[in-house]
């Protein structure tokens, strides 16, 4: 029979025996978890990291977004629906109510390509603001559901009521 492998914890001064796939015992792992996420949190607030979401984004916008789809959200009349829809939801995340700081994330509650004219793409009663993690869940949850059988005829009756329902639901839980 073998023995655990162990090891001192990796906090100095602190002698604790623990198993060797741990790097720092109970009590001091807790301490190092908060001063990590506190990093975390202070990066992902600083210009490099903002600097590098746009950068994406444009690379998203440039390569992988379809023709169509970059006209339309670049064209005159959808920047100014999409400053009043946000003005109108008053920044603030329609599911989770953060207070959106960095970017303009409005969102088409039917998906824009399920509508039959950019008439109804422009319609403010199919959008809302969501924050970044709220619209990365539901753009998800968007393909998870097109992708079962009459997929797109599902999300075309699914409505603002039932998307914050299952987001709230989903919020705790990653995909």
């Amino acid at each position: 029979m073998s023995r655990p492998l162990l090891h001192e914890c990796g906090e100095p001064f602190c002698h604790m025996i623990i198993p060797q796939s741990q790097q720092y015992c109970e009590q001091h792992a807790t301490k190092h978890w908060q001063q990590w996420q506190t990093v975390k949190s202070n990066h992902r607030k600083s210009k490099m990291a903002k600097a590098l979401r746009q950068q994406d984004q444009r690379r998203y916008d440039q390569y992988e977004r379809d023709p169509e789809a970059r006209a339309f959200y670049q064209s005159k009349s959808w920047r100014s629906v999409r400053d009043y829809v946000f003005a109108r939801d008053e920044a603030t995340c329609q599911v989770c109510g953060n207070v959106i700081q960095d970017r303009k994330i409005v969102d088409h509650i039917i998906p824009r390509r399920l509508l039959p004219t950019r008439v109804a793409a422009l319609a403010t009663n199919n959008l809302w603001v969501l924050c970044y993690r709220c619209h990365w869940r539901k753009t998800k949850l968007e393909q998870m559901i097109t992708d079962q059988p009459n997929g797109d005829i599902k999300l075309g009756h699914l409505d603002r009521s039932w998307w914050i329902k299952v987001l709230s639901e989903k919020k705790g839980q990653t995909l």
